[in-house]
């Protein structure tokens, strides 16, 4: 029954292909009078859904955290769906899943969490209400009315365990800034985006009571819904861009250190112990590579992946 049906589709594609040839108008007619308006429109649905797969596809093409590509292109994919049956809760509940994901994915990286716990008594570049420069940990541990109390209790609290909106900060402030913010301005204006997200996402949560501060939220965002389909899918776009773009490397100088008959290459860095390569592309790519040679192995900064291995010729 299931390969029954596969070719079914099979043919559906090909008239859909068939129906899009210039003079073959009439045929969406004749399906029309055969089959009435519903049956069209089902594969009119089937065509769009294609569609929207392949924009999420592109869109997460390039994302350099491959395992979460395939959840984010499926909620890239619900999102779209819900923006065209004009649902702006669910809209915003998924295309919030996808920035969740990826914050997520950070605090959870020991390579994030030691970045963190390293930094956040470091004063950063901005002021609070006194004049005093504050520090990292002050600008991610975020409390509206920056209580001592309720800051006292989560300042020492490991990343996972804190509220999204300050894991969120801590992906600001060191992936979407790089840790050099333009300005207070600058990324409070960010956050307020990502956070008006967040309360908008919370519809979903029915029976809730809402603070003074969603209630404000949700009176800006609701009346202006039209706007923040685009407004939202510009966030995403941009969020998206800027951790492709920061996703920074680090290079360090290493020597190809020995290649056995297996096929291993092991790859000496300069300050660590040496470790092989075994599989994939770059594999295939040092084992052209001779014993003793010079290389630059770039590494990724966050997840301890080995992007690439370069020769390094001589000047």
């Amino acid at each position: 029954m299931n390969d029954n049906r596969e070719k079914i589709l099979q043919h559906i594609d090909k008239i859909e292909h068939f129906a899009k040839q210039p003079g073959n108008e009439w045929l969406i007619g004749e399906l029309g009078k055969r089959f009435g308006d519903v049956k069209i429109n089902e594969i009119y649905e089937h065509c769009i859904e294609k569609i929207i797969k392949v924009q999420a596809e592109n869109f997460y093409k390039v994302f350099p955290i491959q395992e979460l590509i395939p959840q984010l292109t499926e909620d890239y994919c619900r999102m779209e769906r819900f923006r065209r049956t004009d649902n702006f809760e669910d809209f915003c509940l998924s295309l919030f899943q996808q920035v969740e994901n990826i914050t997520n994915w950070f605090c959870q990286r020991p390579e994030f969490i030691d970045l963190y716990e390293s930094s956040r008594d470091k004063y950063c570049c901005f002021k609070d209400i006194d004049g005093n420069y504050i520090t990292i940990r002050e600008l991610i541990v975020y409390s509206e009315k920056k209580e001592k109390e309720k800051y006292e209790k989560r300042k020492d609290l490991p990343l996972m365990e804190l509220y999204f909106n300050e894991r969120i900060r801590a992906v600001l402030y060191f992936v979407y800034f790089n840790e050099h913010p333009y300005n207070k301005y600058t990324f409070d204006s960010k956050y307020w985006e990502i956070d008006s997200l967040y309360q908008c996402r919370n519809l979903n949560h029915r029976g809730g009571i809402r603070n003074t501060h969603q209630e404000s939220v949700i009176s800006i965002v609701i009346p202006n819904k039209y706007q923040y389909y685009l407004k939202y899918t510009g966030l995403l776009v941009d969020f998206v861009e800027q951790i492709i773009k920061q996703m920074s490397t680090i290079e360090e100088s290493g020597t190809v250190f020995s290649k056995l008959e297996c096929g291993y290459v092991y790859i000496k860095p300069d300050n660590r112990d040496s470790f092989p390569i075994n599989k994939g592309k770059l594999l295939l790519k040092v084992k052209n590579y001779n014993e003793g040679d010079r290389v630059c192995i770039i590494t990724n900064k966050f997840s301890s992946e080995i992007v690439d291995i370069k020769k390094v010729t001589a000047k």
